[in-house]
């Protein structure tokens, strides 16, 4: 009996996220989950975890138009396997939407926390969180209080992860330290007051850019005064398994992806994270070990 007791705590001491960013964690656990996002709900979750559930998605109409075609979605779901409740936000689809996130960067509202943020992109964030993401969440915090809040997306999903997480904190929907973000790809999201607040909003939080990719640096006219919250984890590589990344602490820190010069973004590095892998070649079922690399 004691050593099946003693089993359980090592697994219940797994499952815990990392303290700090690791390769393993974003390639095999977050990275996975923003595709959970997009069409492939159940089969990311059974290649993923050994027990989990689903809370549904939200789909919603979501441009800054009225009856504009633009649409954002989100999920939400729990591995039981790493004690996590698990949001992931979709990219953008089609290029309408695209071009209405390009023609709105100069527009920016206020972020009940302080600062302002581009409104095309909370926007985004508040119409699938009000509109059925948020009630699948608190479902799921009030049968699993104790679960970190693991919150995630890939271009215009990762910037509405980095949104959303500052938000579900801000109004106290989540404790700030049971929050893990990580924001692949994501374009800015708003002005230093609001990336000022993130560490203490979402202490553990991570933008993960890939090589020359174009789509973190958007938009790029300084006057409209945008800029990443941190920490920035930089892959000058093609990210395959076991390629080194640079990790940057500060806002906007030449020594990560700005130092690459604007004439060398590409559109190519930004769908190829992890070499363009999904989760069934990515996931791992077992939880991670806490100090894995």
């Amino acid at each position: 009996m004691f050593l099946i007791f003693f089993s359980w705590l090592f697994l219940l001491a797994a499952a815990i996220s990392p303290d700090q960013y690791t390769d393993a964690f974003a390639r095999h656990k977050m990275w996975p989950m923003c595709g959970q996002a997009g069409t492939n709900h159940t089969t990311c979750l059974e290649a993923c975890f050994n027990n989990w559930e689903f809370g549904g998605e939200t789909l919603v109409g979501c441009d800054l138009e009225p009856d504009g075609p633009d649409t954002c979605a989100g999920s939400v779901s729990v591995s039981h396997d790493d004690q996590a409740i698990i949001i992931s936000f979709r990219g953008s689809v089609g290029d309408h939407q695209v071009t209405e996130e390009n023609g709105s960067l100069g527009d920016k509202i206020p972020f009940p926390g302080g600062g302002m943020v581009s409104h095309y992109f909370y926007n985004a964030f508040l119409q699938v969180w009000n509109g059925g993401m948020k009630n699948a969440y608190n479902t799921f915090k009030n049968k699993y209080p104790d679960y970190e809040v693991w919150i995630t997306g890939h271009s215009l999903g990762g910037v509405m992860a980095s949104l959303g997480a500052s938000h579900i904190s801000q109004t106290g929907y989540a404790k700030p330290s049971q929050i893990r973000l990580m924001n692949f790809a994501g374009p800015h999201g708003g002005d230093p007051d609001w990336a000022q607040r993130m560490p203490d909003l979402v202490p553990w939080a991570y933008r993960v850019v890939h090589h020359w990719d174009y789509v973190p640096h958007i938009p790029t006219n300084p006057n409209w005064t945008y800029t990443h919250h941190k920490i920035e984890i930089w892959y000058n590589n093609s990210m395959a398994n076991g390629d080194p990344y640079i990790t940057c602490v500060e806002l906007e820190s030449k020594n990560c992806s700005d130092s690459v010069n604007p004439s060398d973004y590409t559109w190519g590095d930004h769908g190829n994270y992890f070499e363009g892998k999904g989760c069934t070649q990515l996931c791992q079922k077992a939880p991670l070990p806490s100090g894995s690399s």
